[in-house]
């Protein structure tokens, strides 16, 4: 699938920013939701979920609050956890707002009571197919069971955007990360919009499982852009199971975005993200 967002007005999608209760969000990570809307000329919706589990957890007599330092212990309600929720929503929805109203995306936001996922699902089938998932907190190096759970359950989104414990900077070249050679049209489209936004060149990677292969897919990738001269071309052979020579590819290139597949060799579907946690220094946007 190509990763692509309905233009505002079109009513086919938009970016949809995921904000948890239970996670600390990351100031790049919503500059990155907002940059991918302002990229396709589309809009965002701040979704903060408002997590059942932990609200009925707090109804629970024995339930109680412990301060950092250990001193202190009050009583939980599931009213106070509710007011606590609401407050956090107001807060980091205000801050969304700034960065989309110095972008000029029109934004909206709101909260949602349920499971992250399944929340997510109904979101994105409100509009159409074309939406594209942003968490606004960091991934960790565990988690690739819960982006194969999104792309398996949250079936009317393109992509989803997310960034590592790392990452620092939207400046630089929007690297696209090609294992397919395929999907270099679509993903290429998608960098050429991004970008536009991050007045950044545009990096191919050619991302192959062997030398032959690479030499094969560097052949088909310099006809294809052979009228594209500014488009920078560049091969890595990654032997599969080794996602940190890919990871650390990434890391030389200093780029300001990262478009690449889920399930391949840059972001294996069954492994863990350890070398991409360590090394990803921009936001990635995830393709099917």
């Amino acid at each position: 699938m190509i990763a692509h967002v309905a233009s505002a007005g079109e009513d086919r999608g938009r970016v949809v920013l995921r904000i948890s209760a239970s996670a600390h969000p990351s100031e790049l990570a919503m500059e990155a939701a907002v940059r991918v809307a302002q990229a396709f000329q589309s809009e965002i919706e701040s979704l903060f979920v408002e997590e059942s589990q932990l609200i009925e957890l707090a109804s629970f007599p024995f339930a109680r609050e412990i301060s950092l330092s250990g001193r202190q212990i009050r009583p939980l309600s599931a009213e106070s956890i509710a007011q606590d929720m609401r407050t956090t929503a107001s807060a980091l929805m205000r801050r969304v707002e700034a960065i989309a109203r110095r972008a000029e995306v029109p934004v909206r936001g709101r909260s949602v009571r349920g499971e992250a996922v399944h929340v997510l699902a109904a979101a994105c089938a409100e509009c159409g197919p074309w939406n594209v998932v942003a968490l606004a907190e960091p991934f960790t190096p565990y988690h690739s069971p819960a982006l194969r759970q999104l792309f398996d359950t949250v079936l009317d989104t393109t992509g989803i955007v997310l960034v590592g414990p790392r990452a620092r900077r939207t400046r630089g070249p929007v690297v696209a990360a090609i294992e397919d050679i395929d999907r270099l049209p679509g993903m290429l489209h998608a960098a050429e919009r991004l970008a536009g936004v991050l007045a950044g060149g545009i990096q191919v990677l050619l991302i192959a499982d062997g030398p032959e292969r690479a030499h094969l897919m560097d052949a088909q990738a310099r006809l294809a852009l052979a009228a594209q001269p500014d488009v920078r071309i560049s091969t890595v052979a990654v032997h599969r199971g080794a996602p940190a020579a890919a990871a650390e590819t990434l890391r030389r290139l200093a780029a300001g975005f990262i478009i690449a597949q889920f399930g391949g060799l840059v972001v294996p579907e069954d492994d863990d993200l350890r070398p991409l946690a360590a090394a990803l220094e921009c936001p990635l946007f995830l393709v099917r």
